[in-house]
């Protein structure tokens, strides 16, 4: 343990001056506060950290107070269940004080604040969660959780089938942790209570589960994870639909070399396109934003085009003007995945993939205005004439002019 100790220490996160000022404000009087969690997780296993998460033996109000006579502005966003957030120089910091289970039921719990450290570490879900450390950097380990860190096996603290029961979510965690971070098998009683326990997940709420299903698929290792879930009956409970396996297996190969591979609604679009009906149905039952289910429906229209044409110049040309770079992009990362999984290799697309960096998309020259002002009336038929004269412009390759659009015009 000792060896890990240099790399937390030297943390940029944990030397940071806004969360030192957060340790130097609650960790006094005889109370201790420590990161707990995925700082400290990344950290060891040298993985980028994005939030850190605090824990204290310091009672919500006293939190509160320290946080405020230090000059920090704390806010009671939990403070029922003993979580404080403290914001120090502009970033938040969510606070928990120390709890343990008095008894459970599902997700509710009736829990009480305590000092124990190790039975704070007991109600969390896997191993390699329950670490923390405190402003030096010095690691606490209360259930010998490290080794599992460091071997990268997601284990459940205790007794697998009693986690999942607190909270029917943790199968979806403990397949997105294996995604995320695990290293050779799964953990054999973790999946086989998930499998036996599966009929849990009908009970969670449709954010919850499309909150955890987004954050999977992005995933490194959501490939090999995501189909021991459909052939173990779990996908199916949460998505209701039959999963395009190959398309997603392709498309998280490209994830290395292309950022879109790697965007929630484009990994949910290989995975459950298999039209746009189905991801509609999809983004219903997830509760997925409106712009997550446009870019998710998009982005399959997109592909679908450019699979089928014999030109996909121009039809990377068509959507870069038509729907924007982000729609063309996505499309050309799914479009490859497709025909990879049919057997393609897709390189037939690479000309296609540099307009996207190389060609400056240029902006339709006519206006409605201009129509109107040669004598259109408003209505059906001027929007159908501007219909055609782009369709003029796109066959000549966006190069014809304003003066001769216009000119195709009669009088």
């Amino acid at each position: 343990m000792n060896n890990a100790l240099p790399a937390l220490a030297s943390a940029a996160w944990l030397k940071a001056p806004a969360l030192q000022r957060v340790f130097g404000a609650i960790g006094r009087d005889g109370d201790e506060l420590r990161a707990v969690g995925g700082a400290v997780r990344n950290s060891l296993l040298d993985e980028p950290v994005s939030d850190v998460d605090l824990c204290t033996t310091a009672l919500p109000h006293q939190v509160m107070q320290r946080a405020e006579k230090a000059g920090l502005k704390a806010i009671p966003t939990g403070i029922d269940h003993g979580t404080v957030t403290v914001v120090s120089s502009g970033e938040a910091f969510e606070i928990t004080t120390l709890r343990e289970d008095v008894e459970t039921f599902g997700r509710h719990a009736v829990v009480r604040f305590g000092r124990d450290w190790t039975h704070d570490a007991a109600r969390r879900d896997f191993t390699l969660n329950a670490l923390y450390c405190s402003a030096d950097g010095t690691l606490h380990d209360p259930l010998g959780g490290l080794a599992d860190c460091l071997a990268r096996k997601v284990r459940f603290i205790g007794d697998a089938s009693q986690r999942i029961r607190e909270d029917y979510l943790r199968i979806l965690r403990f397949f997105r942790m294996q995604a995320t971070y695990g290293r050779g098998d799964l953990d054999g009683e973790g999946l086989s209570a998930s499998i036996a326990l599966r009929d849990g997940l009908r009970q969670l709420s449709a954010e919850r589960v499309g909150s955890e299903l987004k954050r999977l698929v992005v995933a490194p290792k959501a490939a090999p994870v995501v189909h021991l879930m459909e052939d173990s009956g779990i996908l199916e409970i949460v998505t209701g639909g039959v999963a395009r396996l190959a398309d997603f297996e392709a498309l998280k190969h490209l994830q290395p070399d292309l950022p879109e591979a790697a965007a929630a609604p484009v990994c949910l679009a290989a995975l459950f396109g298999f039209g746009t009906d189905d991801l509609e149905r999809l983004a219903e039952r997830l509760r997925l934003s409106n712009a997550e289910r446009d870019r998710m429906v998009r982005a399959r229209l997109a592909a679908d085009r450019i699979v089928a044409t014999s030109d996909a110049q121009r039809t990377v040309k068509a959507l870069l003007v038509d729907e924007g770079g982000t729609t063309a992009a996505d499309g050309l990362a799914l479009a490859t995945a497709m025909l990879r999984a049919r057997g393609e290799d897709g390189r037939q697309l690479a000309a296609a993939r540099a307009l996207l960096t190389d060609w400056t998309v240029p902006v339709f020259p006519v206006t409605g205005r201009d129509l109107i002002e040669l004598g259109l009336e408003k209505g059906p038929a001027l929007g159908a004439e501007l219909a055609r004269l782009r369709t003029a412009w796109a066959d000549s390759d966006y190069t014809v002019s304003r003066t001769d659009l216009l000119a195709l015009i009669s009088p």
